[in-house]
């Protein structure tokens, strides 16, 4: 069934609404014929006859005024709309009755002029009906069928070849106002359908719309979800990776044979592992969750490339590669650390792909005062069809072997975003077996950059001999791998589950230098309060550092505002040592 069959019932139905609809506002246009026939007629008619005719059309018009009131106190449905059409048509042939009396009331053969100024009337009253009867066509079917009709008996009647052809013509002119009624009634129904059409098509759109919210908020919802359950969940996923990674730094403390270390090698080769899909699974996250924000400023190329240089080129040589850094004096406008993340990950992607060859880093002139760093490689190269699968989560190309030590296929889709928060963009030039260039734009700048921070401290100021150390965690395994990894380094460690047993040491003359706490404790108790009540308890206050494997934005803020550090579960122990390190140097200070 087509649409506008469809449609036939409810347009008959608006048809018959609107015909009733304007049924009052065609008895002004019956009235004013009428007042026109009545004073042109008046000065050849007999008062008794103009009198008759307005009687006839008196009650023309009580019929008019019985259906329209009918019709108001009823209720039109499209079962109904045939009926209500059909008493309008019966009420039509009533009134073409009553005006095509007129003929045999007002006809004088003596008095042409009588026929002339009667049949303008007629003409008048039909022509006017044509576009009120449009939503029916029968009502006019009945009105200028029964007048003019009755107009060609009177022609006949009277009987002379121009009487007749006038009568034939006043048919010739019903007929055209039919086909002029029947135009009008198709452009009629054509407009209400495309107004359903378009009713229908707006209300499929709001409930599309309806539906992409509904979507859209289950989806948010279900994100919301997923975040709040990995937020929870990472903490219980680390705490036993955390715990293994102190265990683990322990051992090599402890005295073993070749085969032992062999082995201790491996198990911190696979926590590394671990601890590399955790790190980049927080960044994705991080990402997703808007938690990164670029804080822009200027970034020396030279001084860029040759940092990157420093840490990459251990793993060219390696592979027996060549790595060359081609820099000018550009400085360009980006965040340095998020920039260094990007350009880190290319290389160490274009290093892990290339088998013999080189990696060659580079920058130039892009125009609209941009600079494009490229990173190019002679490594195996990309087919075009998986030119943008690369850039999707654990998508490794070239690793169907699944081996770990090539990384998660994580590194590109971590880059391609960090890229996109600085308003960039990772673009890919690469055929198969002819090497690859990735680069990205960033604008020039003339910006000073900021400084960095020294870093990890240098061995040498190692200051973890004879510390005194206060962790303080609810779970046993986690306070016994820090006892054993701590007291390793020489530290002197005391652990303890809550705030309260902390407080209980101190209060006992216990002093600490350091407080490591994690952040969630037990009873609902957070670190951030732990470490608060041991310094205010402690004079002069330990040195603190927050612990933990949740990555709420709100607790890292909060952690920066109070100036913990702050170290992500599971924690390297070479991290955990430079930042003990720092803190006692800064206490000392």
């Amino acid at each position: 069934m087509s649409q506008g069959a469809a449609l036939g019932p409810r347009i008959r139905l608006e048809c018959v609404r609107t015909l009733y609809q304007q049924l009052p506002n065609s008895f002004a246009a019956a009235m004013g014929v009428t007042l026109y026939i009545v004073v042109t007629e008046w000065p050849y008619a007999t008062p008794a006859t103009i009198g008759l005719w307005l009687a006839l059309q008196a009650a023309a018009q009580v019929h008019r005024l019985l259906i329209w009131r009918s019709y108001r106190r009823a209720t039109l449905t499209e079962a109904t709309a045939g009926a209500w059409a059909l008493s309008y048509a019966v009420y039509m042939a009533d009134a073409g009755l009553v005006w095509g009396a007129c003929a045999f009331l007002f006809f004088r053969t003596d008095q042409p002029i009588t026929q002339a100024l009667t049949m303008c009337g007629l003409y008048g009253i039909a022509g006017g009906s044509v576009p009120g009867n449009a939503y029916s066509p029968r009502g006019l079917y009945a009105f200028v069928g029964v007048i003019f009709g009755l107009v060609m008996i009177r022609m006949l009647q009277i009987g002379d070849f121009a009487h007749i052809a006038l009568g034939v013509a006043s048919l010739f002119f019903a007929l055209i106002m039919v086909m002029f009624c029947r135009v009008q009634h198709r452009t009629v129904v054509e407009g209400f359908q495309v107004r359903f059409e378009n009713v229908e098509l707006v209300a499929a759109l709001q409930a599309q719309t309806q539906a992409a919210e509904a979507a859209r908020a289950r989806a948010e919802q279900a994100n919301l979800a997923k975040s709040q359950f990995l937020a929870a969940a990472s903490h219980d996923l680390r705490q036993p990776l955390h715990a293994l990674g102190l265990f683990s730094a322990s051992l090599e403390s402890v005295r073993l044979n070749k085969q032992g270390h062999a082995l201790v090698g491996r198990i911190q080769d696979n926590i590394a592992v671990l601890e590399g899909l955790f790190d980049s699974l927080l960044d994705v996250s991080r990402l997703d969750a808007g938690v990164i924000r670029p804080q822009l400023s200027g970034v020396d190329v030279a001084d860029l490339f040759e940092r990157v240089g420093g840490y990459s080129e251990g793993a060219a040589k390696a592979k027996g590669l060549t790595l060359r850094f081609a820099a000018n004096r550009y400085r360009v406008l980006a965040d340095p650390t998020l920039l260094e993340q990007i350009l880190a990950n290319l290389v160490g992607n274009a290093i892990r792909y290339t088998a013999a060859g080189g990696v060659l880093v580079g920058c130039r002139r892009a125009g609209d005062g941009k600079v494009a760093l490229e990173v190019r490689d002679s490594g195996i190269g990309i087919d075009p069809a998986n030119a943008a699968r690369i850039f999707d989560e654990f998508v490794q190309l070239a690793n169907p072997e699944r081996d770990r030590r090539k990384g998660f296929g994580l590194g590109l889709a971590i880059a391609q975003r960090t890229a996109a928060l600085m308003g960039s963009r990772i673009v890919l030039r690469s055929a198969p077996g002819r090497g690859s260039v990735f680069g990205f734009a960033l604008p020039l700048t003339d910006a000073p950059p900021v400084e960095r921070e020294t870093g990890v401290p240098d061995a040498a100021l190692d200051r973890i001999e004879g510390l005194s150390i206060l962790v303080i965690d609810e779970e046993e395994v986690i306070r016994e791998a820090f006892a054993l990894l701590l007291g390793g380094w020489g530290a002197r460690i005391d652990t303890v589950a809550d705030r309260e047993a902390a407080l209980g040491l101190v209060r006992s003359g216990r002093r600490y230098q350091v407080v490591l706490a994690d952040y969630r404790l037990r009873g609902g108790e957070t670190g951030l309060a732990a470490i608060e009540a041991v310094t205010a308890a402690q004079a002069p206050p330990p040195a603190a550092c927050l612990v933990t494997g949740d990555m709420d934005p709100a607790l890292l803020a909060e952690a920066r505002r109070r100036g913990l550090p702050l170290l992500h579960k599971p924690v390297r122990p070479a991290q955990l040592r430079a930042v003990l390190t720092h803190l006692a140097t800064a206490r000392a200070a």
